[in-house]
Parts: structure tokens; sequence; C-alpha cells
């Protein structure tokens, strides 16, 4: 038979439908926007999941300083096959960009093969394919003619590199830049006939793939030791140790024959000139090694798939605590239910209804709107977020196309747990208020423990007494209250704080940087042996070096030792005699003091080098070692008088092009901040603007919640007397100084609470920069919040206005 009490579910629905459709829109709005990013990330990483095979993605690559001779690399690894990929680093200039960097490569056929989004591949000279992504940030169309190094070519297709699913120029960078910098294909003879400096560079791929990321890290150590060792002996050895006592054995045989004399055998020179006579056709083949990167340390290839997971993770954490907010803004809703109808209660139970249906009945329609709200989220989450999501990624990083593909961790992440997260903490509540007796319920008595007195309050005026009775006796509902504004807060700092800090990152940035430029030379000396000089009276010699951190919060990362010249115009700080300065991005990540001492390794060797830190200069631009240049030459054991450029304010013209390996611009540093802010700058408003909404919806619904909870009382009041003016000021003016103390704690709770992420996120990558929200944004975010309560105290009001005298006189024992 039909249960008569069900027919109440849609009577309540129609009497509550306010309270219910804010829920309902609440959660729906949360539930799609996590199933938008859970399906929107697993159909993008099945993409690059496929890309391996699709578009045969490298193991690894690795460049040379010098072309290699063909003897060179038939010594190579043999569990390994090499593909050229040579490339021209130049400047571009498009209409919307006339500073950008291009690295040109010939068209792919055999690994890291071009996906075409749009146009098609370069077929005759003066044609050229793009970067999709750059092309977008710099608003350039598919038949427009950019300038590549003084060389104009017609855009003819956009393309996406699977080598180069994230812009980095280079892969100890802080951030991507896909508006200063692009990749592009060319034909072969356009590559050719295009001026400018080649990289010898290499992809490879094993012969037989790695089983696990593990064995993949031992296999590119491995393989980059040997190949290191085959380039420096000409191919004469990868064996590392056999390779260290050859040097000896070249440097004592050398020593023979250049400090001869009378006590010099004729068997120690003939030995000595037969030995260094046998190693002259490696020497022929001699090589560096100078960038060796596996794939699975390419930031350029798992940047963005890293990036998804850690959105997904956010995401996650964020739904399960709004869903848990709302779980309990039901709960309180329900338990105030249950005191209202509680004469009705205890006559139902005391006519034969048990504890179980009355229980069922009360659950239902939390799991009904939650239900509801699940099946449209997850609607909302396949189509509208989802384009949302994938659009937002798709204005970050060059992707790929995509199909959409069903995501059964969505399904269970954004449906399932919030369902029973739901019902758990509602079935909670609701048995436990089901244990009383029936009798208890018809008298209204639904304390299960002994009956308390009322706290005693202090002699203070009425109003102030009766304020603060209302407080304590809707502790519970304030505390949640407390909750859902914290939430809101921490969404509101992240918005706001965000792209203020990339502005004070900016403004930091100005104001310490090293120099306009930075010249990094290919050698110290040109082709002649004499050493190459400027008439720029802005340039200043310098050395540079990178090492990597072994250990600390970040293993593995690059850290950039500077020489710099006594009394220099650019580094102004008195350098040790006896150990080094730190830059203070480096000191705040590594948490380094004065008086420490940090070992960092050379990347590409097993070789260690150990500072002792005497102070920490001011630059937050990278992390960075800086010492005097004679004793950075000592370190590294090179030449009295070498150096690896030129610090200046000013462009240097009179150096020639082929002597120069790169040049740093304040657009190089720069990049960071400006890739974020293009990225997610105008996202920002957007969810700035959803703060607002949600911080309406979540106040509207526990003030109401206090107002209904109460409306007993309040109606009592009316009838002795008080006006609406003197009510409001009971319970408006309180609740509106709670949410004014949250909105306070919470700003700046939220603004720690963003650091300790930030700083978390910051860990994980390389480079430092702290979060900056200032005392306006601050009080920005209590605005926003205060908005929010100010349109939904008008409803309160309004809400307090129509409580009737009659409900005093109802139910009362």
């Amino acid at each position: 038979m039909r249960n008569p009490i069900n027919k109440r579910i849609l009577r309540d629905l129609a009497k509550e439908w306010k309270r219910y459709v804010v829920l309902f829109l609440l959660m729906s709005f949360m539930i799609g926007t996590a199933s938008g990013m859970y399906v929107a990330n697993g159909s993008m990483l099945k993409a690059f999941d496929d890309s391996y095979d699709k578009y045969n993605l490298e193991d690894g690559h690795l460049e040379f300083k010098e072309e290699p001779t063909e003897e060179l690399l038939a010594a190579m690894p043999g569990n390994i096959n090499l593909y050229e990929q040579f490339y021209k680093e130049v400047s571009e200039v498009s209409d919307g960009n006339d500073s950008a960097a291009v690295r040109v490569f010939k068209i792919r056929e055999d690994l890291n093969i071009a996906c075409v989004i749009e146009g098609r591949l370069p077929e005759g000279t003066g044609e050229i394919a793009i970067d999709r992504m750059h092309a977008d940030n710099n608003g350039i169309s598919i038949g427009d003619t950019i300038t590549v190094n003084g060389t104009g070519l017609q855009v003819v297709g956009f393309i996406a590199l699977p080598d180069y699913s994230t812009l980095f120029k280079k892969n100890s960078d802080i951030m991507f830049n896909a508006i200063d910098f692009d990749v592009a294909l060319v034909t072969d003879d356009a590559w050719e006939e295009l001026p400018g400096n080649v990289k010898y560079q290499y992809a490879f791929r094993y012969d037989t793939a790695p089983a696990s990321v593990y064995e993949e890290k031992e296999w590119g150590d491995d393989l980059m030791e040997k190949i290191a060792v085959i380039a420096a002996t000409g191919g004469y050895t990868d064996d590392k140790d056999v390779a260290e006592e050859l040097a000896d054995n070249v440097d004592e045989w050398t020593s023979t024959l250049e400090n001869m004399d009378e006590n010099t055998s004729f068997e120690d020179i003939s030995e000595a000139i037969d030995n260094l006579e046998s190693l002259e056709p490696y020497e022929d083949n001699t090589n560096e090694l100078i960038d060796f990167l596996p794939g699975y340390a390419n930031q350029a290839i798992h940047f963005a798939p890293e990036d998804f997971g850690s959105d997904v993770a956010i995401m996650g954490v964020l739904v399960y605590v709004f869903i848990a907010v709302l779980a309990f803004v039901f709960a309180i809703t329900t338990s105030n239910t249950i005191v209202k109808e509680a004469a009705v209660i205890g006559t139902l139970r005391a006519t034969g209804y048990t504890r179980g249906e009355l229980t069922v009945y009360y659950m239902m329609m939390p799991v009904i709107i939650t239900l509801l709200s699940a099946v449209t989220g997850n609607v909302l989450g396949y189509t509208i977020f989802k384009d949302a999501v994938v659009s937002m990624y798709y204005n970050s990083y060059s992707l790929p196309t995509y199909e959409t593909v069903w995501n059964a961790e969505a399904f269970i992440k954004t449906t399932l747990i919030p369902l029973v997260l739901m019902f758990i903490i509602n079935l909670f509540i609701i048995v436990k208020k089901m244990r009383l007796s029936p009798l208890k319920f018809l008298r209204r008595d639904l304390s299960s423990s002994k009956r308390k007195k009322a706290v005693r309050l202090p002699r203070i005026k009425f109003f102030s007494r009766f304020r603060l009775r209302i407080l304590l006796q809707n502790l519970g509902s304030y505390f949640v209250l407390f909750f859902g504004i914290a939430f809101v807060m921490l969404l509101l700092s992240f918005s706001i704080g965000l792209p203020e800090t990339l502005d004070h990152y900016k403004h930091v940035m100005t104001e310490e940087l090293i120099s306009e430029y930075q010249y990094i030379l290919m050698d110290y000396e040109d082709e002649d042996g004499n050493v190459i000089t400027t008439d720029n009276g802005d340039a200043e010699k310098f050395s540079m070096n990178t090492l990597e951190t072994i250990d600390g919060v970040h293993v593995g990362e690059g850290i950039t030792i500077y020489g710099i010249e006594d009394d220099s115009k650019y580094v102004k700080a008195d350098l040790p005699e006896d150990g080094v300065l730190v830059s203070s991005a480096y000191a705040l990540k590594f948490m380094l003091h004065e008086g420490d001492t940090i070992t960092l390794k050379e990347k590409y060797s097993d070789k260690t080098y150990s500072f002792v830190v005497r102070g920490i200069y001011k630059y937050m631009g990278g992390l960075s070692v800086f010492m005097r240049n004679d004793d950075f030459n000592e370190c590294f054991d090179l030449d009295d008088d070498s150096f690896t450029g030129f610090l200046s304010s000013g462009k240097i013209d009179d150096i020639d092009e082929d002597l120069i390996y790169t040049i740093v611009t304040r657009e190089d540093i720069m990049a960071l901040s400006i890739q974020i802010d293009h990225s997610m700058g105008d996202y920002m408003d957007y969810v700035s603007f959803a703060c607002l909404i949600i911080g309406i919806l979540v106040i509207y619904l526990l003030t109401k919640i206090i107002i209904e909870k109460n409306a007993a009382s309040i109606s009592m009041v009316k009838v002795l007397g008080y006006e609406n003016r003197e009510i409001n000021s009971l319970y408006v003016n309180l609740t509106t100084a709670i949410v004014v103390i949250c909105a306070i704690a919470t700003s700046l709770l939220s603004v720690l609470g963003l650091t300790a992420i930030f700083s978390v996120i910051m860990y994980t990558m390389s480079g430092w920069f702290e979060v900056y929200v200032s005392f306006i944004s601050i009080l920005k975010m209590i605005g926003i919040l205060l908005i929010s309560y100010f349109i939904v105290s008008f409803f309160d009001i309004m809400r307090i206005k129509k409580i009737p005298l009659t409900d005093a006189l109802k139910n009362v024992e």
C-alpha cells in the first residue's frame, strides 16, 4: 500500500521552493564545473596518451655543440635510434608582435610529427606553418605574412607539435611563453635558405620502451652519461672510468713530450707519440653534449597534462568541501523542520509510524535534490562546462585535436561521492533526532540530554542581551555560515590575489632586473683566438653556468651561477672572497640562511660543488648564486680571463651574430607573468562574479534558516509590540555583525590558505615567487562578500516583515 506520508513531499517542495531551488542551483553549478573539469581532463589526457604512437612522440632529445660526424653518430649507444631535428632560433615579426622568437624546424616525417589544426603544411619555400597557440595570441591568421629573420613567409597552417604542447623556450624556465616564443615548420629548401645559427639537436626513441617511469629515469641517466663520454672522446669509449683514465694518460703523454730532456728515454717518447697518434682519428670526431633532456623531464611535453591533474585535484577538494557545507545546510534545515513539526511527528509515531518510515521520509528531499543536481550537473559538465574548460586549456597550451570520452571517474567523484556524502550527513542528523520517544515529540522536548539551565548573561542593555541569547541559540547555524563564507573567500583570494601577485611580480622584476640585455657568447674568443670585446660603454663582462640542486624541496632544480666583475654597476653588492651570495628567491624557496653550505651538481655528471652562503642578494627574478668572476673561473677550472658574455643596458651591435649563442632580454625574464596574465587574466573577472553569486546564494540559505528557526520568537516579539525596525535591529543587525566579523577573519585566513597552496605548487615547479595580496585587495574581497550579504539582507528584512503574529500562538505547550 502506498505510504500516505509521501504525499507531503510535493507540498513541502512547493512550500519551500526558494530554498530548494537555491540548493539545486549551487550543487548543479559545483557538480557541473567539476564534471566538466574531469571530462575535459580525461579527454585531453587520452589525446596525450594516444599522441605517443599517433605522432611518434620522442623519448627524449639531445643537442651537440657542433654538427656531429657520421663516425660519432655511429658510435652512439645501440639501444636508441637518433633522428635529426636541427633548428634555427631566429626573430619573428608580425603585426601583433615585433619581438618574438621562433624555433624553425624542417617538416618532420619520422618523429614528433605535427598535428595540423587548421590549413596545411608548407609546400613551397615561401611558406611556413606556425604554432596555433602563438598565432592566436598574436592575432596571426592563415594567409598572413610574417617576417622570419628578415625573410617574409606566408602562414599556410596552424600546427601543434607533440614535443611542444607547452611552449617552453628552455626547460628550466619557470613558465612557458606562447606570446613571444613560437615553433614552426618549413620545407627543407626553405630551411637551408633561412639565415641563422644551426642548433644540432637529435630526438631519440628507445628500441624497447621502458616498463616504468623509474626505469625510464635509470635509462635516461645512463644514456646521458654514455653520450657525454662518447662525444667527449670522439667515439673512443662510452665508459666514464675508461674516459677518465684516458684523460689522465693523455695528460701524462703530453707532459712527457712537452717536458722531455736528456733524462727522458726514447721508449717513453716513442710510446707517447704512438699513443697520441692512435687517438687522432677520434680527435676529429670529438664534440660536446650541451643539452640532454629525457622525455619524462621535458616540461614542454608534460607540463600541460600535469597541470590538468593538479586542476582536477584542486577542483575535487573544492567540490567535496562545498558539498559538505551544503549537506550541513540540508541537515540544519531538516533538523529545524523536525523541530517545527515535532507535534506532528509525535502524533504519527503514536499512530504507528516507525522511526524508519519517518527517517526515509525526511531523507527523501535531500536525496532527490542531490540526484537532480547530479544529473543536471553531469549534463552541463559534458556540454557547457566541458567546452569552457577545454577553451581555457586551448587558450594556454598548444594541444592536438581531441574527442570527448566517457569518464567513469567523473561519474564516481561528481555524482556518487556527493550523493553518499549528503546521505551520510543527513542520515546521522535525522536518526539522532528520531531516537526520541513519541511523548518527547508531543511535548516538543527534543533535547537528547538533560535539560540545562540557560546561560546567565551579563547585566547589559536588554537588546544587547536579546542579541546575545539569539547568538547562543543559533551557534550551529552561524558556525556553518562561517565555513560558507570561508569557502567564498578562498575563491575570491584566488581571483583577486593572483592577478595582483603577477602585477607585483612585474613591478619587482622591473626594479630588480640585473640588466636589460644579457648577451651569451659561443666562446669568449673568436676563431682566431682573439678575446671578444665591444665598444659599448654600458657592457660589462660576466660569467654564467647552471648547476642542479641535489637536496631540498625540489631536487634537480636549475640554479644559475653568476660570475660578476668587481664593483659591478649591475649587481650592486659586496661579493665575498670566501663564499657566495644567493638570490632572495633561492633563499626563500630552499630556506637558506647566512652561514649555510649549499651543494650543487653538474647536470650531465656527478661532479658537485659546495658553496658557503655569506649573504642574501635581493633578487626575485630567479634562483641564483652570485660570486666574483675570478672565483667563478677558479671554481669551474676556466682560464683566468674567461667570461660567458656581457651585461648591458642597451643593445650591442658590434659583435658578430655568429659569435652570440643567445640574448636574454627583459621580455624573456618577464615571460612568466605575461603568460599567466594572458592565460588566466580574463577568467579572474568571471571567477570574481561567480564568487559574488555563490556568496549571495550561500548567505541567503543560511540566514533564511536562522530566521525560520526563530520565527516563533520573532512573532512573539511582534505580539509584545515591537516594531519591524526594532526586530530587524535584533536579528538582521546581529547577523550583519557576524557576517562582517566572518568576512574579516576569513579574508585573512584565505590569504594564508592561498599562500600555502601556492607555495606547495611552486615547490614542484622551477623558480619561485610569492603570493602578494595588498590591503586594498583584502578590502575588495570583504566588499564583494558584504555586497552579497546586503543584497540578501533586503530579503531577510522582507521575510521578517511577513512573519504573522499568529505564529506565536501556535504549537504552544
